[in-house]
């Protein structure tokens, strides 16, 4: 069963993240920013990080700079309202999978995620 890192200042989203993932059959783990999120990751290794851009403590950029930093083999798909293009350029320049902005729906969601944990199957 793969294993989903949400991490969001909002317990809202994670709740609605978390409700999705779950009923495609997915292990959830959440954290409430970016410095617990990698923590998070360093020890569980998620198969994929779903992440929040702008939070408290460490916000998605300083975690896409750490998950590069430490190379681990996760791919981290980016949620963000900053409809920006130089805010997607500049997230995924430093690694991210994707860039999706907020709210996202199901439809959306749902096959981008499936793609990432196929191709992120690790032996």
């Amino acid at each position: 069963m793969p294993k989903v890192l949400i991490i969001d200042d909002s317990g809202f989203q994670r709740k609605i993240i978390t409700s999705i993932l779950e009923a495609e059959g997915n292990t959830v783990l959440t954290a409430e920013n970016g410095r617990t999120g990698f923590d998070i990751a360093v020890k569980e290794s998620p198969d994929l990080i779903i992440c929040d851009l702008l939070m408290p403590e460490l916000d998605g950029y300083g975690l896409l700079r750490l998950v590069r930093d430490h190379k681990l083999a996760i791919p981290v798909l980016i949620l963000t309202s900053d409809i920006q293009n130089t805010t997607r350029t500049e997230c995924l320049a430093l690694g991210a999978l994707d860039v999706l902005n907020k709210p996202v729906k199901k439809e959306t969601l749902v096959p981008i995620i499936k793609d990432a944990l196929r191709s992120a199957k690790r032996p």
